[in-house]
């Protein structure tokens, strides 16, 4: 009986330590995912010249665009009533005119501030910009301290500037999507940026996924059901217009 349970201790404790094996074999390369961009330098109006200039005072919630969710109402609809910073209502202008709430035509677009086509390209909350030289700095030392090929991969191909992955949109990465071919794209890649032969800007440009596949909506489903709670559908939307806007 001794021996008996000495046995089935021994066995226990093998399977305890194998299962903190495995655990630790996937945990170890996703450690300290830090961020590389400040998610207050990606937002509207910011310009890589004069976003030092800029002043950075936080709007209270309940005075946000309610569409965008990025600049302060300002522009009143009429008839409808309906309010949007004055991004969203000059987007709203050069459409078809209807109010994105209610869909009833706008007559007229109280307090709004007429933006000209450089300018309105240059607002918007989904444009690329350059990375601050700090940003860039940050990024560069990520990848010479052994930055994953799952987090280039997330980073570049699925999460836009002001996201961080986490453990499990790492993981899932690992298992279910990357491919041999990816990685020794990603080594060049990284070597590329290292040597400024690349801006980072353009992997975004090149690689930055407009189309996903199951297993990718799976992934970014969990990815914001878990960090945006009741804006899954409204984070998929922007990263279909991520690339409609480059960098100016």
């Amino acid at each position: 009986m001794i021996k008996f349970i000495l046995y089935f201790t021994s066995v226990l404790l093998s399977l305890i330590g194998q299962s903190q094996n495995i655990r630790s074999f996937f945990s170890d390369p996703f450690k300290n995912i830090t961020p590389i961009c400040d998610p207050n330098e990606d937002s509207i109006n910011k310009n890589s010249e004069d976003m030092s200039k800029e002043n950075t005072k936080k709007i209270p919630d309940d005075l946000l665009c309610h569409f965008c969710e990025s600049e302060e109402n300002s522009v009143t609809f009429y008839p409808c009533g309906h309010i949007t910073g004055n991004y969203c209502a000059n987007k709203f202008l050069r459409r078809d005119g209807n109010c994105p709430f209610c869909l009833q035509k706008i007559i007229y677009y109280k307090d709004i501030v007429n933006l000209e086509d450089h300018d309105f390209e240059s607002q918007s909350p989904y444009r690329f910009r350059s990375l601050t030289e700090k940003e860039l700095n940050n990024l560069k030392s990520k990848i010479k301290k052994g930055m994953t090929d799952e987090e280039f991969m997330a980073r570049f191909w699925y999460l836009r500037r002001c996201q961080e992955p986490d453990y499990y949109m790492l993981l899932r990465i690992e298992c279910r999507i990357i491919t041999k071919a990816d990685r020794r794209n990603i080594a060049k890649l990284k070597k590329a940026i290292l040597s400024g032969d690349i801006p980072e800007i353009t992997v975004y440009k090149k690689y930055f996924r407009a189309l996903l596949n199951d297993t990718e909506t799976t992934m970014l489903n969990g990815y914001y059901n878990k960090f945006q709670t009741g804006y899954t559908k409204y984070e998929l939307k922007i990263r279909k217009n991520y690339l409609n806007f480059t960098y100016t």
